[in-house]
């Protein structure tokens, strides 16, 4: 993972952060009005957001951070687990930040942003998507 994390200045990661940030505003929002804007319990509101962005992103970063032409069902899958792990780290910032430390609900969103996307490209760059690298 080390290894996929010193790629960040590649333009596979540039694509990947206009990607993925697009689709994290779309996530975001989609918590932002469960959470706030609804009063849905911050638990559930991540998951909403995680489902909105789940069907988004696989595409966006498959098409165009990571450049790979064809689908299969390998990468789906490993997509889908890495997926997982990455509602499981935002849901770790929610029951941090909101259970425990006992902060607005809107306050995962900053690692959410901030730390779940890096550790999300490092396993995507090195599992995922390995055939579909571009040049560096």
């Amino acid at each position: 993972m080390l290894a996929a994390l010193h790629h960040l200045r590649s333009s596979a990661f540039v694509r990947f952060a206009i990607s993925g940030g697009g689709v994290a505003v779309v996530a975001v929002a989609t918590y932002y009005l469960c959470a706030v804007s609804i009063g849905m319990p911050p638990p559930a509101a991540n998951l909403v957001a995680y489902l909105v962005q789940l069907m988004l992103s696989y595409e966006a970063h498959r098409r165009f951070s990571f450049r790979q032409d064809r689908t299969d069902r390998k990468s789906i899958v490993g997509y889908c687990c890495l997926s997982l792990g990455a509602l499981g780290l935002n849901s770790l910032w929610v029951w941090l930040l909101t259970d425990v430390a006992g902060q607005a609900r809107w306050t995962p969103i900053m690692p959410m942003v901030a730390i779940t996307p890096l550790v999300t490209f490092a396993i995507a760059r090195r599992w995922i998507f390995i055939s579909g690298r571009a040049p560096i």
